[in-house]
């Protein structure tokens, strides 16, 4: 069987350090009384159930869904403890209406920190307390202990299990087999903690992840591209994953590109391989760097760019089907006029008279320039010849699936450096 790319993280290269033990008998409301939320309905497997009907259970808000995926994801209060630790995120893939993975991210050097992101890409966030830093790696390892010794006391001794993605995106987890599911806890030193549900089917295949073919992705890419009356050319079907409160825009815009492309990622792995600073902050060297290896061995390159998008440039990726990874300075004062631009766009009823209202704009773009004080990463989408238009997406949840801003003030906030993933 092959595993769908859809997967939140990749399960190739596994192994295993004992032979399998019989399960123990533990029923469905024991696991759900030990994680203290109703992870299992009956004697189900999650994998039969209707997604829909999972994330309603778990109260998992939908955030995304296009027409080879689905995914949900709930960033929890305070005081919300799975397994009896806290819990900074919850979230669920799904595939044909089925769920295909659950994930729980425990401590961690993106939430736990998340008050302290960086004001730039790879710089060290300022002013971090020692003690915060302290804190937040000693959860891991708290958390890691807690729920080895919880699942342990109910199901019995785990074995272990590699997880790989190639050299760079690695993760080692104990194991634990229960009805169908796979229960993996992991543990990586000063990156996070976190439990991942998959089936125990998937998990074993040998053949690994099933590898798209060029011909197959270029067809599939050419109807994501959408002509619009007004002269908007936008790519539809773009997964969203919502970064949540952290400087993850790198590593979260790029799981959202490679889950597009049928490579599977997840936005905490891809940070602990780019060697994203406590609270955020990644460059895209490093972030391209992590992903070299899934991205070759699902067939494709990246394709690094440099200088400012022009009209040309994006037409000749976004014609193709294909995203753009884009650097930009931003602030407060760039995202609300985005978001300004981007509300106008939608009561717009004369495109000609849209066009030229954008004058002033254009004309003001150096301002915008001057305002942008924090590195950000988003996607390119779309583009107008027309009007002279960018659309933009950001990893910020559904409301942010679409953006739109001026050619001249792309340029101004452009910090030079663009990246495709293509075949």
């Amino acid at each position: 069987m092959k595993i769908p790319a859809v997967l939140m993280f990749v399960l190739t290269g596994v192994w295993s350090a004992a032979a399998s033990t019989p399960e123990p008998a533990a029923t469905p409301e024991q696991i759900n009384g030990l994680a203290g939320v109703p992870l299992f309905s009956g004697e189900h497997m999650i994998w039969e159930e209707d997604a829909d009907a999972v994330a309603k259970r778990l109260r998992l808000p939908r955030e995304s869904l296009t027409t080879n995926d689905a995914s949900y994801r709930i960033y929890p209060p305070e005081d919300a403890t799975i397994f009896g630790r806290r819990a900074y995120s919850v979230a669920m893939s799904a595939r044909g209406g089925k769920p295909t993975a659950l994930s729980v991210i425990f401590a961690n050097k993106g939430d736990s920190v998340g008050q302290f992101a960086p004001s730039a890409p790879g710089r060290l966030p300022p002013r971090v307390p020692s003690s915060v830093l302290r804190d937040y790696r000693k959860a891991i390892s708290e958390d890691e202990k807690a729920i080895t010794e919880a699942l342990t006391s109910l199901i019995g001794a785990p074995r272990a299990q590699k997880l790989s993605q190639g050299s760079k995106l690695q993760e080692k987890a104990l194991r634990w087999d229960w009805n169908g599911h796979a229960i993996l806890l992991v543990s990586v030193r000063d990156e996070y903690a976190a439990v991942r549900i998959v089936p125990t089917t998937e998990l074993d295949a040998p053949e690994g992840v099933e590898r798209i073919k060029d011909r197959d992705l270029k067809g599939q890419l050419a109807e994501r591209v959408e002509r619009r009356p007004n002269g908007d050319v936008i790519l539809r079907d773009l997964p969203m994953v919502d970064q949540g409160p952290k400087g993850f825009s790198v590593p979260a815009t790029m799981e959202r590109m490679l889950r597009y492309l049928g490579i599977p990622a997840d936005m905490y792995m891809l940070a602990m391989a780019a060697n994203t600073q406590p609270g955020g902050g990644t460059t895209i060297r490093d972030v391209l760097w992590a992903v070299s290896d899934p991205v070759r061995r699902a067939g494709r390159k990246v394709v690094p760019e440099t200088g400012r998008p022009d009209i040309n440039r994006v037409a000749k990726w976004i014609e193709s089907g294909l995203p753009i990874l884009w650097a930009i300075a931003t602030s407060d004062a760039v995202d609300s006029r985005i978001n300004e631009h981007a509300a106008a766009r939608t009561k717009v009823a004369d495109w000609e008279e849209w066009s030229a209202s954008l004058k002033p704009a254009r004309q003001n773009a150096r301002k915008l320039a001057r305002a942008g004080d924090q590195g950000h990463v988003c996607l390119i989408i779309g583009f107008n010849r027309e009007t002279g238009e960018l659309a933009l997406s950001d990893s910020w949840g559904p409301g942010s699936a679409e953006r739109w801003i001026t050619i001249e003030e792309a340029a101004a906030i452009s910090q030079g450096a663009m990246a495709v993933v293509s075949w």
